[in-house]
């Protein structure tokens, strides 16, 4: 892929201030785009734009929860207002947020778990295209980039409401693409299992599913021990950047798993 291959374009990446969010909003910003970078934590925020303009870039901070869509319709809007336009989106972060529910079995969850659940993995997603999509619009086509969890295509212990509501997401980005089509805008999904340089913050969780005092069993050991390959941040943001490229140009409605050969989802 050429160098800023994303000029003059504008990104939008949320959760963007840490991790897999992170590691996008400094990829499209070396390719050329200006990178709106979103989150809650200003300072975080901030730190991010600091290091992609050290590096370069160009990239401005904007605060909005994920969860809260009228917060997400006002980002949308202000960055439209200041910056002409959103020719891509790429919809990462509150899923493993600081203050995100952990791996739970189905019997050990209650009904704040399981609206959670659904709130962080899948509506957070729907709130910022939902608040993008008129703007992508106005600008003649744009590119969406959803990011989820592998268990959305593979059933996984521990993971079915977060799968669930990520299996749904998918099938919503399938049927976006048909519908997206025909205003020039594609929409594609980034799934991924365990990340080795952005191990998972949340909470307590089912016990025989968290790793014991040595770091030994657990879920996320038995992951690690299945997976044939390490994946790191920058590996997501790679195909993120492809997909917001025009190299991707004829691809849309597509899931694509970045798991280190975990899987082999058809």
């Amino acid at each position: 892929m050429s160098n800023k291959i994303l000029s003059n374009k504008i990104a939008v990446v949320t959760g963007a201030t840490a991790f897999i969010g992170q590691a996008i909003a400094i990829k499209l910003a070396a390719l050329g785009a200006t990178v709106i970078v979103n989150g809650r934590n200003i300072t975080a925020g901030t730190e991010t734009v600091a290091q992609i303009e050290e590096l370069g870039g160009k990239a401005f901070f904007e605060k909005a929860d994920l969860t809260q869509p009228e917060e997400v319709a006002a980002m949308m809007k202000r960055i439209n207002e200041n910056h002409g336009g959103i020719d891509i989106l790429a919809v990462s972060g509150a899923g493993a947020s600081s203050d995100s529910r952990s791996f739970k079995f189905f019997k050990d969850m209650d009904i704040e778990d399981i609206e959670g659940y659904i709130t962080s993995h899948w509506l957070t997603r729907i709130h910022s295209v939902k608040a993008a999509y008129p703007y992508m619009v106005k600008r003649g086509g744009g590119k969406i980039i959803m990011i989820g969890t592998d268990a959305g295509r593979t059933a996984t212990v521990g993971e079915s409401m977060i799968g669930g509501a990520t299996g749904g997401m998918m099938q919503m980005t399938r049927a976006l693409a048909r519908e997206f089509g025909r205003d020039k805008i594609r929409i594609n999904t980034v799934a991924m299992s365990f990340i080795y340089d952005a191990l998972p913050r949340w909470g307590e969780g089912s016990e025989k599913l968290e790793s014991n005092d040595e770091g030994k069993g657990g879920m996320i050991q038995n992951l690690k021990k299945r997976m044939l390959f390490e994946v790191h941040t920058t590996d997501i943001a790679e195909v993120v950047a492809f997909f917001a490229s025009p190299a991707s140009d004829a691809v849309t409605g597509q899931t694509l798993s970045v798991n280190g050969g975990l899987t082999t989802p058809g």
